[in-house]
């Protein structure tokens, strides 16, 4: 069979359904061997800008791997700093990368670039397809190390005129390697670091996800009386927000870390690499640390020594049982660990962004939430109570990732009700992905909080630059979202009250029969309640 044909069953054998692309010349063997496949289908996007978040929105809905097509160098180039993203949130993901025909690539031609290089810059590692002897060697290669945790992009580089040659190869399922769980005095040991700890709290962060190990989380936090804390920019929730144990995400700024730990004797780092911060601040951790995941590079965060009394790379889902079951039980009631806010009071002509959070919260409470609305995040934070894997956010820090990963988790779960809440700035860098969502039959719910500012940039100003810019201001022209709707196709609703808020959402069905968009005109100058948070 054609190397092309073998590398589509290779990935339906190994689960695979979808690939996430917006191909070109060198990609049309792999797009007509993909149309005569019945299991896996294409989805085209109109810029790798939209793939790579779709692939990474699906694997992260899914739990499970993530394919994503780009164009050779061009291409790659446009999906690289959703790849870094991908890289930062620790989702697994297959990038074939369309290679330049080789029977003329000394000639330099067009599209020719440095793709191994390019690609080894945001993937943990790249593969390539050289000849007919290697290539179904390199395609189980590259889909076992993406399979294999710490997880994040693996690039496999496909030249088209290779992918037209035969292999005598067979496709099947690759075996991925697996992490061990902690052995008998490992487990003696994490039990009896938390057992000495008074007041112990646990900080969680993407791995839980991956290894499915929610559940197991949340029973040792149980049996500890002890809170979770999401690490900053986590980029799966790891743990229920319903749950008495859930304590919120931890701000990224180390000053503000320390001091919602400060009551803690104990903490408990399970999965990350560290603790994400955005501005520098001074801060010291002292606690006794200790730390479990997949990657071997995590690094304890404040403190002196910047080292955990215990770390080890390890199966999370098998680990933490084990050490749950080695626990003495603690006869310490377990108490709500997220502090209740106010709600501010409602005023018919004006619109609070953290109002119009709540209700989207409670009308859309069993959803799955897509997250980029800058200073509206911690509000949805607060007081969202959505289960575990259900709310997404980029984890880099970046903007742009949001909208086109809600396209990506809507192809995904196709049956649930999929909401992104989107600030306007960001959602400007990928709005195409609209066209997929429309060409792809989604009923997504996009609300963009419409503030007319990069209010985030703004608040960080406040702090360095003394005050807002007006460099951070998008306005005149005021961007009109009803003309991107109607381009796409999508329904359109408005509100810039809370009178209007109201009748939007009587008009919204749970779940949507048609992708909507909702503009919510907010006034720049109210901020979200949770917005000293932020940062």
């Amino acid at each position: 069979m054609k190397i092309s044909e073998y590398l589509l069953q290779t990935l339906e054998q190994n689960g695979v359904s979808h690939i996430f692309g917006n191909p070109g010349t060198t990609e049309l063997p792999l797009v007509k061997a993909c149309e005569q496949r019945k299991k896996l289908k294409y989805v085209v996007a109109l810029s790798e800008v939209s793939a790579v978040p779709m692939a990474d929105g699906y694997a992260r809905a899914t739990r499970s791997l993530g394919v994503v097509n780009l164009h050779v160098a061009p291409g790659l180039g446009n999906g690289m700093g959703t790849l870094y993203t991908a890289g930062i949130a620790g989702t697994p993901l297959l990038v074939l990368v369309g290679g330049q025909d080789r029977r003329f690539l000394h000639t330099n031609p067009i599209l020719w670039g440095p793709v191994e290089k390019m690609a080894g810059a945001v993937c943990k590692a790249v593969f390539v397809l050289n000849t007919s002897f290697d290539a179904a060697a390199n395609i189980r290669r590259a889909l076992r190390t993406a399979m294999t945790p710490p997880y994040g992009p693996v690039a496999l580089i496909c030249p088209p005129d290779l992918l037209e040659t035969s292999t005598d190869a067979k496709p099947s399922a690759v075996t991925p390697t697996m992490l061990a769980s902690l052995d008998k005095s490992q487990v003696a040991a994490y039990a009896k670091f938390l057992a000495a700890a008074k007041k112990p709290a646990i900080i969680a962060a993407e791995d839980v996800h991956w290894n499915n190990a929610s559940a197991e989380l949340e029973t040792l936090a149980a049996a500890l009386g002890a809170p979770v804390y999401a690490a900053p920019y986590t980029g799966v929730l790891p743990i229920s927000s319903a749950s008495a144990a859930y304590a919120g995400y931890l701000p990224p700024s180390l000053k503000q870390v320390a001091d919602r730990l400060a009551p803690h004797d104990a903490l408990l780092f399970v999965g990350g690499r560290g603790l994400r911060n955005t501005l520098y601040s001074e801060a010291e951790l002292p606690q006794r640390k200790a730390w479990l995941g997949h990657d071997a590079s995590a690094q304890a965060p404040g403190g002196d020594d910047g080292e955990y009394a215990l770390a080890t790379v390890t199966d999370l889902k098998s680990s933490l049982t084990a050490i749950t079951a080695a626990l003495v039980r603690r006869t310490v009631k377990t108490k709500p660990a997220r502090a209740s806010l106010a709600l501010p009071a409602r005023n018919a002509r004006v619109l609070h962004p953290t109002l119009a959070i709540h209700a989207l919260l409670k009308k859309f409470a069993h959803a799955i939430w897509v997250d980029e609305s800058g200073l509206s995040t911690s509000d949805v934070r607060q007081w969202m109570s959505l289960k575990a894997g259900e709310y997404l956010i980029n984890g880099s820090g970046g903007i742009g990732w949001g909208l086109a990963a809600s396209v990506g988790a809507a192809i995904a779960q196709h049956k649930r009700q999929v909401v992104a809440v989107i600030g306007d700035g960001s959602a400007l860098y990928a709005s195409e992905a609209l066209w997929t969502a429309g060409h792809q039959g989604t009923k997504i719910l996009l609300v963009i909080l419409a503030n007319r500012r990069y209010a985030t940039l703004n608040e960080a100003a406040s702090r360095l630059a003394g005050g807002p810019l007006k460099s951070f201001t998008i306005e005149p022209p005021v961007l009109d979202f009803s003309g991107l709707a109607t381009l796409y196709d999508w329904r359109y609703l408005a509100a810039s009250n809370e009178t209007q808020m109201d009748a939007a959402l009587g008009q919204l069905g749970s779940p949507l029969k048609h992708n909507t968009l909702l503009e919510l005109k907010l006034d720049p100058e109210l901020k979200p309640v949770t917005a000293s948070r932020h940062f």
